[in-house]
């Protein structure tokens, strides 16, 4: 039997499915029958859903999703904020603008270098951005550690990367998530594998010391100096900072668990890790002092009892957990608490009140901060933040205490945001073009 004998249903659910997109469009030209099965809209539907994560409801998408994928293969990368060290990998090549070249930019500059890539994602560290492509690249521009850092427990001095530059990893291994730190990076592969790295041009494995069998993880996060993630069986493991004089980072088997329920979502602040369990509780664990955590975990323990989530709307993808520097927040069903890595047992969360707007993420610079909506809209608030918030030059520096729309974006629709100390970044796509197919 010749493969195009088999019946549709295998091949359209069993084989093509499971292809990449470059392979797809090999098959497509083959003859009229692949040609028509690789253009179905339930393939272009899942590649869609696949590779990129997309902060609308897409249940709604009736048609033309091979066209949004090309659309969002080819995603606008866009920086702003703090630029006098150069972060925000602009060059003499990018752009013509003036302000390009100033100290601060304050609406988002698009970083044409990445235009082409696939970029999925993006996060932004302590004076640096990281972006993840489809294919599993992960992308560096910036410091990792200040212009003039000290040196210890493995930090290296830095120079600039002045145009994002691809993070050395070995050509085996292709990344599905990333997130960063202040002065380090943090990446988990399609096995499982967690690495991380001080430069980008040193990534180390992170390996649990477990002789029985070999761990595999779901989720990372970042803190400070330090990261957590979690394995496959809702197991916490605490990692430190990455050492450049070790080949890999091996950590002893000492999870963090919760008796009556796993882990399902981690999301790491300055100093601490915050956990979500499948019942719906939520646990702040200060984990800035790794060894003593270890030792006695029930003492830099709390369960933050007014931010747990009802076990009937618990659901990985429709609750999202995020942090960064001194804020965390839980977004569910449109709806947002945001906490402090400061507050005890009986913090109350703060309550997001955005009207018309429906926020499906929250990101945390220093003091500045942004909110993703499921119409691919951003809204920022705080302090100005040498321009992060993205309004626009003010002299007077003035805080903004209500989200406001970032009116530069108007025309684009926005669907990953990273924030980090005084810079901002996002990834969009042209908004008419989903307008067009009525997609929003």
């Amino acid at each position: 039997m010749n493969i195009d004998q088999l019946p549709i249903d295998i091949l359209l659910y069993h084989i093509i499915l499971r292809l990449k997109v470059t392979s797809l469009t090999q098959l497509s030209k083959t003859c009229q029958l692949f040609y028509r099965l690789c253009n179905d809209e339930s393939i272009w539907q899942y590649r869609v859903t696949t590779d990129f994560s997309l902060p609308m409801n897409t249940d709604r998408l009736k048609h033309g999703w091979k066209r949004l994928y090309i659309q969002l293969d080819c995603a606008h990368t866009y920086t702003w904020g703090e630029n006098s060290d150069k972060r925000l990998g602009f060059n003499d090549q990018d752009q013509l603008e003036r302000d390009t070249f100033m100290r601060q930019i304050t609406t988002p500059r698009e970083l044409r270098a990445l235009r082409g890539k696939g970029i999925i994602d993006i996060v932004a560290g302590g004076w640096s951005f990281h972006a993840l492509d489809r294919h599993g690249y992960v992308w560096m521009w910036g410091w990792m550690q200040p212009k003039h850092p000290f040196t210890n427990s493995g930090m290296v001095s830095q120079t600039l990367v002045r145009k994002p530059t691809r993070v050395q990893f070995p050509s085996d291994v292709h990344i599905t998530s990333i997130a960063s730190g202040r002065s380090h990076g943090i990446a988990l592969d399609t096995l499982g594998r967690v690495w991380h790295w001080s430069n980008c041009w040193q990534p180390k494995q992170v390996m649990v010391n477990k002789k029985t069998s070999t761990q595999k993880f779901i989720q990372i996060t970042a803190h400070g100096n330090s990261s957590a993630i979690l394995s496959t069986t809702g197991e916490l493991f605490l990692v430190p900072f990455p050492n450049v004089s070790q080949p890999q980072t091996m950590i002893e088997d000492h999870p963090v668990t919760c008796s009556s329920s796993p882990f399902i979502q981690i999301a790491g602040t300055e100093k601490c890790t915050i956990a979500l369990t499948q019942s719906g509780r939520v646990f702040k664990f200060w984990t800035e002092r790794r060894d003593e955590f270890i030792r006695m975990p029930e003492k830099y323990t709390i369960e933050l009892i007014h931010f747990n989530v009802p076990s009937t709307v618990v659901n990985k993808k429709s609750i999202l957990l995020s942090a960064q520097f001194r804020h965390f927040a839980i977004c569910s069903q449109g709806k947002v608490l945001m906490g402090q890595q400061e507050g005890d047992e009986q913090h109350v969360p703060q309550i997001l009140d955005v009207v018309d707007h429906e926020i499906c993420k929250v990101t945390f610079g220093d003091y500045h901060f942004g909110a993703l909506t499921t119409q691919g809209r951003l809204l920022t608030w705080g302090r100005y933040s040498s321009g992060a918030l993205g309004l626009g030059y003010d002299h007077n520096n003035i805080n903004q205490t209500r989200p406001q729309l970032v009116e530069t974006l108007n025309n684009m629709f926005v669907f990953a945001i990273g924030f980090g100390s005084i810079h901002s970044g996002c990834l969009a796509i042209p908004r008419h073009t989903l307008i067009q197919q009525q997609h929003v």
